[in-house]
């Protein structure tokens, strides 16, 4: 064998080595662990159907394990956790921390989100992509990544509520913007956790509780003690979404970015069907145990909606005032709630 034959056999080696090393680092296995707060429920049943889809359709290659019960971080200390790379993806609820995600904080309006979490979680993700809110979510090192709905707050208590003037007085657990509408009627707001929502009711230190319905009702057994199911007054929601971590995103390959995208409207359905599923089951359960369901007139409702425009104003210029495109996002979202189902 001369010596160029040789010269090129070794070239030929030494290539055929550094493509299988590129070959071998290509079929590695990524793991993201994501940080969710609470068990196993409606809100996380989607992204672990998701979870499971990921792993089958990059055959491995790309894991995601959900743990749960604020083992990785607590609730209101998720997004720098995520920012430091101490985990790869959380569920955020912006209600916790509205100072770190100022525009994301529009999904908060009382009133403004439809009780269909289809649209709601479509606006989510058309939220995500503005510029604006990408640039937001820039700074904590994240990129929305799947939407996480929560169905319509609802109220259940011990008074029959079937106009807006019956809220004078009441005493009742409800949090974010939505306070204010009822509030604006004489209601009087109640900051009690939700694990102390059983003993105050039981107690009287609240006479009712709005929850995103069915399913924390149920979760924290109001329906054991409370007389009244206030239902389709639709409240409006909390905003919450599956962040995940800038640096995890970017190393990921470009397919297997594509599966985690193309996922997302699939997952819209996942929400509305695990929603579905416990509202059966729950309103069922709540006669059982002789709630009375109330559904809210829808005359009374517009009557709330109305005077939550003003709000919805107040919100608006409190982010001009901090330089902030308040009106844009919040016009930018009502465009997407007025998509059909």
């Amino acid at each position: 064998m001369t010596m160029r034959v040789r010269t090129i056999l070794m070239a030929v080696m030494v290539v055929g080595a550094a493509l299988g090393a590129v070959g071998a680092e290509a079929q590695q296995t990524v793991t993201w662990k994501a940080a969710l707060f609470g068990p196993p429920r409606a809100l996380t049943k989607p992204v672990d159907w998701w979870a499971h889809e990921v792993a089958t359709r990059t055959n491995g290659q790309v894991k995601i394990e959900l743990i749960y019960g604020e083992a990785l971080a607590k609730a209101t200390e998720i997004p720098e956790g995520l920012r430091a790379g101490a985990f790869e993806m959380g569920l955020f609820c912006a209600a916790y921390y509205p100072g770190k995600f100022p525009l994301y904080t529009v999904l908060d309006l009382p009133m403004l989100t439809p009780d269909d979490v289809r649209v709601q979680a479509r606006a989510e993700i058309a939220l995500g992509e503005h510029p604006a809110l990408v640039a937001e979510m820039k700074r904590w090192n994240a990129k929305l990544l799947l939407p996480a709905p929560l169905p319509q707050y609802q109220i259940m208590g011990q008074k029959k509520i079937t106009r807006a003037e019956d809220f004078k007085g009441l005493r009742i657990r409800v949090s974010g913007e939505m306070a204010r509408v009822l509030e604006d009627f004489g209601a009087v707001k109640s900051l009690v956790p939700a694990p102390e929502v059983y003993p105050s009711l039981e107690r009287g230190v609240v006479d009712a509780v709005a929850f995103p319905a069915t399913y924390a009702f149920f979760s924290y057994r109001v329906h054991e003690i409370a007389k009244y199911f206030i239902d389709r007054i639709s409240l409006g929601s909390q905003p919450c979404f599956y962040g995940v971590n800038l640096a995890a995103w970017e190393k990921l390959t470009p397919a297997q970015q594509k599966i985690m995208l193309d996922l997302r409207e699939p997952v819209v359905q996942q929400f509305y069907e695990a929603y579905a599923a416990d509202d059966a089951k729950n309103y069922d359960l709540f006669k059982q145990k002789g709630v009375e369901l109330v559904n809210f007139p829808p005359a009374e409702r517009a009557r709330l909606t109305a005077n939550a425009e003003k709000h919805w104003q107040a919100w608006v210029e409190e982010k001009e005032k901090r330089g902030l495109p308040g009106r844009s996002v919040l016009e930018f979202v009502q465009g997407r709630l007025r998509a059909r189902p």
